[in-house]
């Protein structure tokens, strides 16, 4: 049984995850040789700097793989993965008993995902 920890470790959220599997479905019913996916798999989140903090805490989505086990099971194969962060916010300020500044980045982890064909005949 999941928990509310369980839930908001979860990305994509359950709806997310059966929008991008019917389309992993149509994809294949359509006849296409590969399939893209994209799908937040992390946030780093923190609050605002403020006197010099720079506290930054990163959130992995825990669930990937079985995700990917999902879209494998509708009939493709994991051919490549890449990542990318996407800012979207950051706060700084002066360290009080220090030189320098501290930061406190936000943002998304974006997982891209290239699939092929699990049988190797299909296609057009």
């Amino acid at each position: 049984m999941g928990t509310a920890t369980d839930e908001r470790n979860r990305m994509p959220t359950a709806d997310e995850a059966e929008r991008l599997l019917q389309l992993a479905r149509q994809s294949l019913e359509r006849g296409d040789t590969v399939h893209h996916l994209q799908v937040e798999v992390g946030q780093l989140t923190g609050g605002e700097s403020s006197w010099g903090s720079s506290h930054n805490a990163l959130t992995p989505d825990e669930t990937l793989s079985f995700f990917i086990s999902r879209v494998e099971e509708v009939g493709w194969r994991l051919a490549h993965a890449d990542h990318v962060f996407v800012e979207t916010g950051a706060s700084s300020s002066q360290r009080m008993l220090s030189s320098g500044d501290g930061t406190v980045n936000r943002g998304a982890v974006r997982g891209f995902f290239l699939f092929r064909r699990a049988d190797a005949a299909g296609g057009r």
